[in-house]
């Protein structure tokens, strides 16, 4: 029983090999290159797996059919259970492979038996058939799960869905004609087999290629907007998340309040402590400011020791209220080994209808100095204009945990 039995065929898993082969060293580059890429090494075992099956596969007939048949079927089928896995890591999916990897051992184990015996051709078939289209058919639900709205996923699952259907080629042959395939359909069969395979092969690589790809672009895009030294947002990032909100903020007629934050004598810290100490100091401020926000809010590096806070469909008396909860919360902080205290001054604001981040950044930037001019340690508000008669007007921290000072 030969599984290659024209010139053609031997051909067209030529190309296979070259083809995984190519995507299991693409793959596992990429893995090295960016090891936080969810999903690449086990893609990278995958076609691993796929291209020893399909040497295998080509050397049909000039070594054991054991080799062959059961050991490259075997091998195939625990090359889809690690793309199982890739995408389950992908979409950090909570679903266990555990199953998958049981159905391995089953059907690998009726596979090897069925080799060994005599005249078991077509429940070989059934077998290598079924389990082939069971692991890719979840593998094709487990897509269409996450594609949601998103039209490329929905065509790489319709694709895997394909691919499994594609499994059950040989099974219809039987259940249609009845009978074995005579030599001549055994070869067409074969080559159209194997043509499709190669097809489905590249252009599920190339699938998972552009999701591995899109999910780098992502990464990238978002540590170029991160602060290395605090983790949060820099200022590029930071001024991009507040004209989103702004523009949602029109959208919706909802508020929105934005708090520049100062550490008070920041410069008197780096020289006193030594500039370890002041990046502790930003750090520490920083830890403080995100165990206070909600988790809709924002907060984003403004300058070297100065922080953006954008509260979304919020006041700005109660942004008050939180920036009164941060400013408490960084006074219980000292600077270690040095014995000085840390402080910051704020200053608050919110934005009229349809205002743009320039002015808007301006007041906050004007309502800081006036803190600043207060004699630090407090937070200041100033509105706009047209918002004077709201009755919030400027608001003094009060330098010890009591309550809050109007001015």
């Amino acid at each position: 029983m030969s599984l290659i039995s024209s010139v053609d065929v031997g051909t067209l898993l030529g190309c296979q090999i070259v083809l995984t082969l190519v995507y299991a060293i693409v793959f596992c580059c990429m893995k090295w290159m960016y090891p936080y890429l969810r999903g690449a090494g086990a893609v990278a075992l995958a076609f691993l797996a796929a291209t020893i099956a399909n040497v295998l596969l080509l050397l049909s007939g000039t070594v054991p059919t054991f080799l062959s048949i059961a050991v490259s079927h075997c091998l195939l089928l625990s090359a889809f259970v690690l793309f199982y896995s890739g995408v389950l890591h992908f979409f950090k999916s909570p679903r266990r492979i555990v199953y998958a990897w049981g159905l391995t051992v089953v059907s690998s184990a009726l596979t090897v038996y069925l080799t060994l015996s005599h005249d078991r051709t077509r429940a070989l078939t059934y077998v290598i058939a079924i389990s082939f289209f069971l692991v890719r058919g979840v593998i094709a639900l487990e897509i269409f799960r996450h594609a949601a709205d998103r039209v490329f996923l929905k065509i790489f699952a319709f694709l895997m869905a394909a691919y499994a259907i594609f499994a059950l080629n040989r099974v219809i042959f039987l259940l249609i004609h009845g009978s074995p395939p005579s030599p001549a359909q055994r070869e067409f069969l074969q080559t159209v087999s194997v043509l499709l395979s190669v097809s489905f092969a590249f252009l599920i690589g190339l699938s998972f290629l552009l999701m591995l790809c899109g999910d780098l672009l992502t990464l990238v895009k978002d540590e170029s907007e991160r602060d290395l030294l605090s983790g949060v947002l820099n200022r590029r990032g930071i001024e991009q998340k507040l004209d989103n909100e702004l523009r949602r903020a029109a959208r919706s007629g909802q508020s929105l309040s934005i708090a520049l934050i100062d550490i008070d004598h920041f410069k008197a810290i780096n020289d006193r402590a030594g500039h370890a100490a002041g990046d502790a100091a930003l750090r520490d401020v920083v830890s403080s400011l995100s165990g206070r926000l909600r988790p809709h809010d924002l907060v984003g590096r403004f300058g070297g020791d100065e922080f953006l806070l954008v509260f979304p469909h919020t006041s700005c008396s109660d942004a008050l209220v939180i920036c009164s909860r941060i400013e408490q919360s960084v006074r219980e902080l000292s600077i270690p080994g040095a014995g000085l205290p840390l402080t910051i001054s704020i200053g608050l604001t919110q934005t009229t209808s349809g205002e743009i981040a320039g002015p808007l950044l301006a007041r906050a930037d004007k309502a800081l100095y006036n803190a600043k001019n207060a004699g630090r340690n407090c937070c200041r508000v100033l509105l706009h204009e047209t918002d004077a008669e709201s009755g919030v007007g400027d608001v003094v921290l009060s330098s010890s945990p009591s309550d809050l000072l109007p001015r």
